[in-house]
């Protein structure tokens, strides 16, 4: 009989470890189907004792153990998987199980399959590094070539990482030519039976392959991998959306240095951050250095300095768009209209008491939109964090006012405008209600396509299934583009007006309600090394990284119930110089209260603050450099 410690894979969960009797002695990090209070999990052996050994702390425990069924045909971790997950605890606030539990495909998780097992490579590279290439997609993508051909040239493997499944499918359309029976594709989109054949092809070692996956299947292992290449660097896509909300970007790199491999971050624009680690020399230079991006085609900017009023109304479409868009569709041609938001408007709020509607679940605003049924308008609220959508409110739940007002702009008012103008069958609508699934997303782009001299009103979800530029790109607000509550927001809209522009081929416009600045100069210049020289020199005077690190908590709940909570979490950190401040929309009823923490890069990591954090709550939401602060 053995005393086996294993090591739970849960989500989110602060458990270290449990402990269960086995008459069967499993190797380390075997993966067991293990019993946690009323159901199952999957647990990986992280110590196997004897029982005669382990008799005296079996005696003193508190709690009698558990027998664990016997178990055939486990499958192991990958040895550089484990010490991963275990580098990862120094900067992650969660269990060892919660963070190898994120970086296993859902398919190892509930068993299905097995994970492909790869020993450990020991063998250094002294060339080993971090490189960082900029630049338009075509120029990436020579380079991404020129790495897999490199790599199979000397029987290495490439793991190729995109952001999203439409991202992954299209790195196989461009890189597949030629090596195809050299290739192996993971995604979410593929079916069950796709995926099956992709687990048992990477585990073929005959010869050397070119592995295309999402964050979700990037950390299954070969030992012949000697390059990650990570398109897209600066997606969001690669930060997880739930507890422990990992980096999987900063995880691949440190898997890449514990395993001794090449790292290529390529995009457009890259992070601040990672700019600032390869003007000191942290990160490399692949190719030359990219001082600016040029684009054949011209930057408009429409400044709209009328305000509206009983006899001039507002505008959203200006004149001079109009005008652009008719050409356009005269000419037989394609146009492109980015929408910051979907639906009829992004808020509404109340004109008497300022109440602004919230999903009670998530906390944010709902957006307004509306449906048609049987020729029937009806309008709902619905929030895009959680999901929950309630038919509208006709009066304010707070003061019972009938002055609700619609704010800002969203993609069904902008298809309503244009409607009074441009015939309506020329009108594509491309966001998360009419684009719901992969299918209906290629239905609507090959429409647009195929109907000559039509118009794509679109959200940024839009913007990679261009397939083809557009003649004209119109941006209706770019006042809504950066009217997002994060400290990287002219970074984040620098790179979505110059991906809009690398999908333009004559004209991109620009509407405005606000005089141009620096930001409209680096699109139009494509001068990417002086934004990010200002960039950075502002967040070096505000303490933002790179140079430092935010630790960010969030209690939400009554008002009541969130004062306890943190006095118990101020008495946990007292150690630590932790500033508390209010949502500025917080209520009685939904109160929510954050923490920040700024540390010194010379500080961290910090293994006593990531102990105490490991002990909060879990109705404590603990990230690490996250994007919002309120």
């Amino acid at each position: 009989m053995y005393v086996i410690q294993v090591s739970p894979l849960l989500k989110g969960a602060n458990l270290e470890s449990l402990t269960y009797f086995s008459s069967v002695p499993y190797e380390l990090g075997t993966l067991l189907r293990i019993p946690v209070r009323n159901t199952e999990a999957t647990g990986m052996v992280l110590s196997v004792k004897p029982v005669s050994a382990a008799r005296t702390a079996v005696r003193a425990a508190t709690f009698s153990l558990r027998r664990l069924p016997e178990q055939t045909g486990g499958a192991n971790l990958s040895p550089l998987l484990i010490k991963t997950a275990t580098a990862l605890m120094d900067e992650v606030p969660a269990s060892f199980g919660s963070i190898l539990f994120s970086l296993l495909p859902p398919e190892v998780r509930d068993g299905s399959e097995q994970y492909p097992f790869a020993p450990l490579c020991t063998t250094e590279k002294s060339d080993q590094a971090v490189s960082v290439i900029t630049g338009v997609t075509d120029e990436r993508w020579r380079t991404y070539k020129g790495r897999v051909r490199e790599a199979f040239a000397h029987r290495g493997s490439v793991l190729f990482v995109s952001p999203t499944a439409r991202a992954a499918a299209s790195a196989a359309e461009r890189l597949l030519p030629g090596i195809k029976d050299r290739a192996v594709i993971f995604s979410p989109a593929l079916t069950a039976k796709s995926l099956r054949k992709a687990f048992q092809s990477v585990t073929d070692l005959s010869a050397s392959k070119l592995i295309i996956t999402t964050p979700g299947y990037a950390f299954i292992d070969r030992h012949d991998i000697t390059d990650i290449i990570i398109d897209e660097s600066r997606s969001q896509h690669y930060r997880s959306r739930t507890r422990p909300y990992l980096d999987y970007k900063q995880a691949l790199i440190k898997m890449a240095e514990i395993g001794g491999r090449n790292v290529l971050l390529g995009d457009l624009l890259h992070k601040a951050e990672d700019e600032y680690k390869r003007r000191t020399e942290v990160y490399m230079t692949e190719g030359e250095e990219q001082l600016r991006v040029a684009f054949p085609n011209e930057v408009k900017l429409i400044v709209a300095n009328n305000k509206p009023s009983g006899d001039t109304p507002f505008e959203l479409i200006s004149p001079e768009s109009k005008t652009a868009l008719a050409k356009i569709l005269k000419e037989r041609k394609s146009a492109f209209v980015y929408a910051a938001r979907r639906g009829l408007a992004p808020v509404v709020a109340c004109s008497d008491c300022g109440h602004i509607f919230r999903c009670p679940h998530s906390g944010t605003p709902y957006s307004l939109f509306r449906t048609f049924k049987n020729g029937e308008e009806k309008r709902w609220f619905l929030s895009s964090v959680s999901g929950r959508r309630v038919k509208a409110a006709d009066n304010c739940t707070e003061c019972g006012s009938w002055r609700l007002k619609e704010r800002g702009i969203g993609i069904q008012y902008i298809e309503e405008e244009l409607k009074k103008t441009f015939p309506p069958e020329k009108i594509f609508i491309f966001d998360h209600s009419t684009a719901s699934t992969a299918r209906k997303a290629a239905a609507i782009i090959g429409d647009f396509y195929e109907e000559k001299g039509a118009i794509l009103i679109g959200t940024a979800m839009a913007i990679p299934y261009l397939e083809k530029p557009v003649s004209l790109g119109l941006v209706t607000s770019l006042d809504a583009v950066r009217a997002v509550p994060t400290w990287r927001v002219d970074e984040d809209c620098l790179a979505l007006l110059l991906a809009l522009r690398e999908n333009v081929e004559e004209e991109l416009i620009i509407q405005s309600r606000s005089e141009p600045d620096e930001l409209i100069d680096y699109l139009r210049k494509g001068q990417i090394s002086n934004f990010f020289t200002d960039e950075l020199k502002l967040r070096e005077a505000v303490g933002y990284p790179p140079f430092s690190h935010l630790v960010h908590l969030t209690v939400k709940g009554k008002e009541e119930a969130v004062k306890g909570m943190e006095n118990d979490v101020s008495t946990l950190l007292s150690d630590f110089n932790f500033s508390f401040y209010s949502s500025p929309d917080s209520t009685l009823e939904n109160t929510t209260r954050y923490a920040l923490l700024r540390i010194a890069n010379n500080m961290w990591p910090n293994p006593a603050l990531m102990d105490v954090l490991r002990s909060l709550p879990q109705s404590v939401k603990v990230e690490i450099n996250p994007d919002r602060l309120v």
